[in-house]
C-alpha cells in the first residue's frame, strides 16, 4: 500500500495531438476526395502525407500548418503552396465553398491541452456557424466542420478522425451538422489498430457535401491494406432522420434492424430509465490507492472505525443484488471493501486518522487535484448509500444490482438512486431484457479494449418496461440466473413475461433486438480481441 501510487500522466505525444498518416490511409483518402475535381485542400497538412499524394493529382492543391518547419517541409516534399499559420485565420469567408474537396488527419488535441490563440480562433468559428462547444470539445471538431464549410456542393470529404466521432456526446452537434449538410455519410472502421503503437482508435469520414438528411452507411476492414480493394457507395440505404444527434454504432446494423430500434426507440410501451431512478457516478476519492482498504489495512491503521462498506470493483457485484453475504466473501477474500469516511472527524479526537493523514501527507497524497481543492484534504466528499449500482464499464451486457447493504461505491461503478415507489430489485431485473440490452449498445461508447462504457446520461436513455409490470418471484429467478452467467436464460424469462406477456411485444420484435444487440455487442468484443500487428 505504501506509496499510494497516482495515475500516470498524459505523454507529450498525446498533448501534441499530431499522428502522422499511413501512406495506405493517406493514398486512399487523397484518391476518393481527388474524384471530386482538382481544387482540393489539406488543413493542418503536418508534413505532408495527405499533400504528397494529393499532389499526384492536381498541380492545384493547397496545404496550411501551424508549425512552420512542418510546413517547409510539406512544401519541399510536394511541391505545392503550404500556407503557414493558424488554420481559422487563414480560412476567411472567400476561401468557403471554393474547393472541390478537402482531405486531411486533424490534429488531436484535448481541450486543456489545446493552446491559445488557436483554440479560441477555432471555437468562434463553430460559433459562427451555429455550434455550441464547451469544454469537451477536441481541436478535430472545427477541422471537420471547416472542412464541409470548404467545399462547394458536390465537393468531397475525406479524413481521419478518431472513432469518438461515432459516439461520444461533444460530437453530437457536428453529427447533427454532417447530416444536415451533406448527402452521403460513409464511415470506414478498422477491425485493428491502424496507426503503429498508438491505441487511438481512427475511422475515416467520407462525406459529400449536399442537401440533407444524408444517407448513412458504416463499413469495417480489417486495416489500412484492406483499402485497396473497398468500393464506396455514394448512396447508402439507409436515411438518417434531420437534426439526428444521435449516436451512429447503429449503423453497423442492417437497414431493417435500423428502423426497428428506430420503432422501439419511440415505443411508449418502455420509458426511460431516468423515470424510475436516477443515476449519478461514484465516490471520487482523488487517490483510491490512499482511501479504499482492505479490513487487515484499516486495522494495520487505526481507522477501522472510520470506514464505510463500499463496492471498489464490478467483479464484487455477480448478481442483481449486493447482499451482506456477497460483501463479507470479498471482504474475507482480501478485497478492498472498505472507504475512509473521515467527515466531521476532528484530527486531535482521532490519533489513528492524525497519523494516517500524517503518512498521506509524507507521500503527497494532498496534492493531487482532487485532494488540494478541499478544505480537509482527508475527507472524501459526496458519500451516500446508494438504492442500486451500475456497471459503468460493461463487457458483455448491462446490468444494475441492487444495494441491499449500506455500501457506497468508487467511481467504478455508478450509484442510483430510486424514484419513489421504485422497487430496486425488480427494476434490476426488469433490465434484463433484449431491448434495454441493444439499446446499451446504441447509447453507449466503446473504445479499442472492446468495453461498452455507460456514462449517467447515457445509462437514463435507456428505455425501460416498468418494474412494476415484474411478477415477485423472477427477481430471485433472474439472480440465481446471473450468478451462474446464464444471461441468456435470465434475458428469455424476463422477455417472456414482461415484454411479451405483459407488454404485448411480438416475438419478433423482441428477437430482432436481441439479434441487434448480439451483431453489436459481438463486434466489439471482437475489437477487443484485435491486437495491433505492428
Amino acid at each position: 500500500m505504501a506509496g499510494f501510487e497516482a495515475k500516470a500522466s498524459p505523454t507529450d505525444e498525446k498533448l501534441r495531438g499530431g499522428y502522422y498518416t499511413p501512406a495506405p490511409i493517406a493514398e486512399f483518402v487523397s484518391d476518393w476526395v481527388a474524384c471530386a475535381g482538382s481544387v482540393l485542400l489539406e488543413p493542418a497538412c503536418g508534413d505532408g502525407n495527405i499533400l504528397a499524394y494529393l499532389a499526384k493529382h492536381t498541380a492545384d492543391a493547397v496545404g496550411v500548418e501551424l508549425f512552420p518547419e512542418e510546413a517547409a517541409r510539406a512544401s519541399e516534399r510536394t511541391g505545392l503552396s503550404v500556407a503557414t499559420g493558424d488554420f481559422f485565420r487563414w480560412f476567411t469567408g472567400e476561401r468557403h465553398g471554393s474547393f472541390d474537396g478537402v482531405a486531411g488527419n486533424p490534429p488531436y488535441i484535448r481541450f486543456g491541452h489545446w493552446a491559445e490563440p488557436s483554440r479560441e480562433t477555432a471555437l468562434s468559428f463553430m460559433r459562427s456557424n451555429g455550434l455550441h462547444p464547451n469544454k469537451l470539445t477536441n481541436a478535430w471538431v472545427p477541422f471537420v466542420m471547416a472542412s464541409v464549410v470548404a467545399c462547394r456542393p458536390g465537393g468531397r470529404i475525406g479524413l481521419v478522425v478518431p472513432a469518438e466521432l461515432m459516439q461520444v456526446g461533444y460530437a453530437s452537434e457536428l453529427r447533427q451538422y454532417l447530416i444536415d449538410n451533406c448527402s452521403a455519410v460513409t464511415v470506414v472502421c478498422f477491425r485493428r489498430l491502424v496507426f503503429p503503437g498508438i491505441l487511438q482508435e481512427v475511422v475515416l469520414l467520407l462525406a459529400v457535401k449536399g442537401e440533407g438528411p444524408a444517407r448513412i452507411q458504416v463499413l469495417e476492414v480489417d486495416d489500412a491494406a484492406s483499402l485497396a480493394g473497398l468500393q464506396v457507395d455514394t448512396d447508402p440505404k439507409v436515411r438518417a432522420p434531420l437534426h439526428e444527434r444521435e449516436k451512429w454504432t447503429k449503423y453497423f446494423l442492417q437497414p431493417q434492424e435500423v428502423e426497428t430500434l428506430r420503432t422501439l426507440r419511440s415505443d411508449d410501451r418502455l420509458a426511460p430509465l431516468e423515470r424510475f431512478a436516477s443515476v449519478d457516478v461514484g465516490v471520487v476519492t482523488g487517490r483510491n490507492s490512499y482511501f479504499v482498504m482492505t479490513s487487515a489495512e484499516a486495522q494495520q491503521h487505526k481507522v477501522e472505525d472510520l470506514t464505510i462498506p463500499l463496492v471498489s470493483r464490478s467483479n464484487q457485484l455477480s448478481g442483481i443484488k449486493y447482499n451482506h453475504a456477497d460483501h463479507q466473501d470479498y471482504r474475507s477474500d482480501g478485497g478492498k471493501v472498505l472507504l475512509l469516511d473521515a467527515r466531521g472527524v476532528a484530527l486531535e479526537e482521532h490519533p489513528g486518522l492524525a497519523a494516517y493523514v500524517r503518512l498521506g501527507e509524507e507521500h503527497e497524497v494532498h496534492t493531487g487535484y482532487k485532494c488540494r481543492i478541499r478544505k480537509q484534504w482527508w475527507v472524501v466528499p459526496s458519500i451516500w448509500q446508494a438504492d442500486a449500482f451500475m456497471l459503468r464499464q460493461i463487457h458483455a451486457h448491462p446490468r444494475i444490482v441492487a444495494n441491499e447493504t449500506k455500501a457506497t461505491s468508487t467511481d467504478t461503478v455508478h450509484r442510483m438512486r430510486m424514484r419513489e415507489g421504485i422497487n430496486p430489485a425488480k427494476l434490476a431485473a426488469c433490465a434484463m431484457n433484449s431491448v434495454t440490452f441493444a439499446f446499451s449498445e446504441v447509447v453507449g461508447r466503446s473504445y479499442g479494449g472492446g468495453l461498452l462504457e455507460l456514462e449517467p446520461s447515457e445509462a437514463e436513455e435507456l428505455p425501460i418496461p416498468d418494474p412494476s409490470l415484474l411478477p415477485e418471484h423472477l427477481v430471485a429467478v433472474v439472480d440465481q440466473l446471473v450468478r451462474h452467467k446464464r444471461i441468456e436464460e435470465a434475458v428469455d424469462a424476463v422477455d417472456q413475461s414482461v415484454l411479451i406477456g405483459k407488454l404485448g411485444f411480438t416475438p419478433a420484435e423482441v428477437d430482432a433486438a436481441r439479434t441487434a444487440w448480439r451483431t453489436l455487442r459481438d463486434r466489439r468484443m471482437r475489437r477487443g480481441k484485435t491486437k495491433d500487428p505492428n
